[in-house]
């Protein structure tokens, strides 16, 4: 979980970097929520109305995720903020 949080910061502080360096106000904006254990992350692109959001609930019971892999939701953000 942690890897996951601090993959996700290191995404969003290249958002956060783009916001910075383009004068026209924030273009990303950061989602986060957290009830209990779950929590869930993501970037929201206010021009092009798109967003990428990971819930930590899938990764419940969900054998899709394995430690060694990268998520897709993770590449999906970074893909965001490099078409920008």
């Amino acid at each position: 979980m942690r890897k996951i949080v601090k993959s996700f910061d290191l995404i969003w502080g290249k958002a956060e970097a783009y916001n910075r360096k383009n004068s026209s106000g924030d273009r990303f904006v950061r989602c986060f929520d957290s009830r209990g254990k779950y929590m869930s992350f993501g970037i929201y692109d206010k021009v092009n109305k798109k967003y990428a959001l990971f819930d930590t609930i899938n990764l419940t019971g969900n054998y899709r995720y394995n430690a060694s892999d990268s998520i897709a939701e993770l590449h999906e953000m970074e893909k965001m903020i490099r078409n920008a």
